[in-house]
């Protein structure tokens, strides 16, 4: 689009490149590509005739108080409305959009009508006053409007007060963008001097409060509506503190020592907790640091969404001018780093890997920092810091910059802000995968528009430009990544919680908090499948807001069920019975729970039942957890290598009812074996177990106390081709062979999936 030319044609007087901070009262932002000034209202309506027929970004600056303009400024047509017109008839005013506000009452009151006292001291125009229904104290710019006059493009006409559709700090205009070209107001008069004097009162009492002079664009953020809130919510609020109906923006900000916080030159003031103020040689972008700030805090403290009231131009790509910092350059760093520089950030990338294991060639523009001591340097200087999962979200160098000013965000973060569809997050010590696979694999085979990403799918950033509002997600959610997060999903899955990850959480309960990040944002018109089975997912429900369905393979439910061997699908008082246990290709009955649950989520999804039936008995699994290798010799093998936990290998050799021998240990993350070896203890068949990587000492103590000595072999880190072999050699005929560690592995291998490849290739190898 030539703007150029299209003014230039229509014989329109423009100027170029004008800083735009003089026309607001922020003092702040970069400059507008085209400006026009308009003290007409015949000129008014032919900028704005023309900017609607060839389809001109623009923006209607009156006082630019209510607005912020990022730093960047703006890339289309900022139009000035200087047009200065009232007129009184029969206690009638008309006022044109561009009058100060204050001018225009003060105007009133001199001429002994009162009515809008209450507003008065609000700056900015008559025009912007409308726009945002501007208000003070209980009272709003609407309460005495009659109608207001506008231009649509085509015509020029009168829309009535009940048609402006006035709400709270809201109107129909900015929806519908119609041209304000000034409104007619119905005040009183004022005879009495009684009635003179309380409007006096009221004036005098505003103009104690309004500072003028000061940059500010006004009251940032949005009182709360208390009607909206959750009781939950409002029960930490004082009832005195709720005024006409209305939680005061500025008290939620005064209750976290808001007043006086600064970054740069932006400022909460020290009077008014809502007033952001610059100070003098402020920027767009120490505002939006600020906000998002206090936003943060706001919500960690009451779970309430400040919002503001000002209008923020500029800042659709809010990325665009900020220093990233990305920790970690495994899957999901790469996925937030590709994103970011489409988005035109600052990235610098920090790992503690060495730069050799990278290929960062095609990225020229981007700072790396490698090595052991990465983050040396501190991370105060960034605007936002971008967590990958591993990475432990309270590391002291990441609250310092916290405590700085530096947003903290990951990934999932990212991805949950960003997406416009219906996200199913799934969680759980174990089972996660499968089940998060299952929903995927019913949702396809249903026709639906669904995604499978994160850890088992692709990354999630990269395809949020596929995505609409009829598009369902399907995420597995580690603790890594709950830990933060202030978004819950749509649909949320709960599987069994069990003790894992100590070696990264600083406790168990750590573990937990975060677990349950996945169900505590919920709304009332989510919903929550969780497992009834166990305690810990079972207290979960009363957490959340969401309508909870459960899943069990011991009783009945609401929600799905097994109950003798039948999978029982209960919703809406109807019982629907999905088919038998038996013809499951996944083995092991804590598979039945992770079936139960993804049937459940599918089906609030919307999958339907014939999609279900086909996609769960057809199902075979996923690598790496209980998959069938071969067989050799009369010898099954299973390959379990996610199983870095006891929990997961508790529950693979319960699915087994034959002679087994077990592949054990690795990696040692703290973790406690004595319900592992409890199980093994009394194991129905003939047992042996080789022990590997760094656990086997301890686990050869632990075992030793309940398994006779002679059915436990050391292996320690040997080769998987000698260990594969030992266990051959040991292994009766029509026996098992189970790689299930019980551990991580990385004290001999890069990942479980190498550990588990290696497996297969060794026990492929036999012959």
């Amino acid at each position: 689009m030539d703007i150029d030319k299209i003014l230039k044609q229509n014989k329109i007087k423009f100027e170029k490149n004008v800083p735009l901070k003089e026309h607001t009262t922020t003092r702040v932002g970069g400059p507008a590509k085209y400006f026009i000034r308009c003290k007409s209202e015949e000129d008014l309506i032919k900028i704005y005739e023309l900017s609607i027929k060839y389809e001109i970004p623009k923006i209607i600056l009156g006082k630019g108080s209510n607005l912020l303009i990022s730093d960047e400024g703006f890339e289309g047509l900022a139009i000035l409305n200087e047009v200065k017109e009232t007129k009184l008839t029969n206690n009638i005013f008309y006022v044109s959009s561009g009058y100060l506000l204050f001018d225009f009452i003060k105007h009133s009151l001199e001429l002994g009508f009162s009515g809008m006292e209450k507003v008065y001291g609000i700056p900015g125009t008559v025009g912007g006053g409308i726009y945002g229904n501007a208000g003070a104290y209980g009272a709003s710019v609407s309460d005495n409007i009659l109608r207001v006059k506008v231009f649509d493009g085509k015509k020029t006409f009168w829309v009535s007060k009940k048609d402006c559709h006035f709400g709270y700090r809201d109107s129909i205009f900015k929806k519908d963008k119609k041209l304000i070209l000034g409104a007619e107001f119905l005040l009183k008069k004022d005879l009495d001097k009684e009635g003179t004097a309380e409007a006096g009162e009221i004036l005098s009492d505003r103009l104690k409060k309004y500072k003028y002079g000061i940059c500010c664009p006004g009251s940032f953020f949005k009182n709360i509506e208390s009607s909206k809130l959750d009781k939950k919510v409002l029960n930490n609020i004082p009832e005195e503190k709720i005024v006409f109906g209305k939680i005061p923006a500025g008290y939620l900000l005064e209750s976290i020592d808001a007043k006086g916080t600064k970054i740069g030159d932006i400022k909460v003031s020290d009077t008014h907790a809502n007033f952001l103020i610059n100070e003098g040689n402020g920027s767009a972008k120490d505002y939006f640091k600020l906000v998002m700030f206090l936003r943060e805090k706001v919500f960690k403290k009451y779970g309430i969404k400040l919002e503001p009231e000002v209008q923020m131009v500029g800042f659709d790509n809010m990325y665009s001018y900020k220093n990233v910092a990305i920790l970690g350059f495994g899957i999901e760093g790469k996925d937030a780093l590709e994103f970011l520089l489409k988005k035109g950030a600052n990235v610098t990338v920090f790992d503690k890997k060495e730069k050799t294991e990278f290929n960062t060639e095609k990225y020229k523009n981007v700072n790396f920092v490698f090595g052991e001591k990465y983050l040396s340097k501190g991370l105060k200087k960034f605007d936002l810091i971008v967590r990958s999962p591993g990475v432990y979200r309270y590391k002291n160098i990441i609250l310092e910059a916290e405590k700085e000013g530096v947003s903290v965000t990951s990934t999932v973060k990212l991805f949950s802000d960003n997406c416009p569809g219906k996200i199913i997050g799934v969680t759980g010590t174990k089972g996660k995968g499968t089940t998060a696979s299952l929903i995927y694999e019913i949702l396809k085979k249903s026709k639906k528009d669904v995604y499978l990403v994160g850890n088992i799918g692709n990354p999630s950033l990269k395809i949020l430009n596929k995505l609409n509002e009829n598009s369902i997600i399907v995420m597995e959610l580690s603790s890594f990544q709950l830990i933060d997060m202030t978004r819950s999903p749509n649909i949320s899955v709960v599987l069994n919680i069990t003790e894992d990850h100590l070696d990264w959480h600083k406790d168990k309960e750590e573990y937990v908090l975060a677990k349950e990040n996945i169900i505590k944002y919920q709304n009332n018109s989510d919903y929550s499948v969780i497992n009834y089975d166990y305690d810990l997912p079972r207290s979960f429900s009363k957490l959340t807001k969401s309508k909870v369905y459960f899943v069990s393979r011991k009783t009945s439910v609401k929600g799905c069920y097994v109950y003798n061997n039948n999978i029982i699908l209960n919703i809406d008082n109807k019982e629907i019975n999905i088919g038998n246990t038996k013809d499951l290709f996944l083995r092991g009955e804590h598979n039945w729970e992770n079936i139960c649950s993804a049937i459940m989520a599918s089906y609030i999804a919307g999958s339907d039942l014939k999609s279900i039936r086909e996609v769960v008995f057809s199902f075979k699994g996923l690598e790496h957890r209980l998959e069938f290798v071969r067989s050799y010799k009369n010898i099954e093998f299973y390959n379990d290598s996610f199983a870095t936990g006891p929990q997961p290998t508790i529950a693979a050799v319960n699915s087994f009812n034959k002679p087994l021998t077990l592949i054990l240990g690795g990696y040692d993350k703290g973790l406690n074996y004595e319900s592992l070896a409890g199980i093994l203890k009394n194991y129905k068949h003939k047992l042996q177990i080789v022990l590997i990587g760094d656990l086997e000492e301890k686990l050869f103590a632990l075992l030793s106390a309940v398994i006779d000595r002679e059915y436990l072999y050391k292996l320690g880190k040997k080769t998987m081709d000698i260990i594969v072999k030992k266990a051959v050699q040991i292994t009766p005929e029509n026996g098992i062979i189970l790689l299930s560690p019980a551990a991580a592995s990385f004290d001999m291998f890069k990942d479980y999936k190498e550990r588990g490849n290696m497996f297969k290739n060794s026990v492929m190898n036999l012959k």
